[in-house]
């Protein structure tokens, strides 16, 4: 007989490794239609064999197959492309520009696969870009400083 069970969940704590002092922290994420009277869906940067990017959280849920749990994660990508470099980093606050996908482009990943959580706003002149708010801590100030020099490379 086989047991399959699938189990939503709202709250979702993150522990990563500081890459200022390679101390764990932990990024405490929410994902709820309700959360003290309006929505909240958290951003994450999610990590890939490529290069991280950053998503929007839809839905989490956990399977349960066989006995074994699989902590997954619908997210809303924001990871198209920005035509060149130079467009993808605001000029005049310096922040680091994300595109949403279609939200057809959907897709389902491991919890695990989050690296932490991630502060976007949303560009008020171009619809479906965003701002990553790099200043939030030092941490996520490297992580994005990273992943300019490797977009400037390409």
């Amino acid at each position: 007989m086989h047991f399959y069970q699938i189990t939503e969940f709202r709250f979702l704590r993150i522990n990563y490794e500081s890459l200022v002092d390679w101390c764990m922290h932990q990024d405490l994420l929410r994902c709820s239609p309700n959360f003290y009277g309006s929505p909240r869906y958290d951003c994450v940067m999610v990590n890939t064999a490529n290069t991280p990017f950053f998503a929007r959280l839809v839905y989490m849920f956990s399977c349960l197959v066989g006995g074994t749990e699989f902590p997954l994660a619908l997210i809303h990508p924001y990871d198209v492309g920005i035509a060149n470099s130079r467009r993808r980093r605001d000029n005049d606050m310096g922040l680091w520009r994300v595109r949403a996908k279609p939200r057809s482009s959907s897709e389902i990943i491991s919890v695990r696969s989050i690296v932490r959580g991630a502060a976007l706003a949303r560009n008020p002149e171009t619809d479906g870009d965003y701002f990553v708010i790099h200043t939030v801590d030092t941490d996520m100030f490297l992580r994005v400083k990273a992943l300019q020099a490797s977009a400037q490379s390409l």
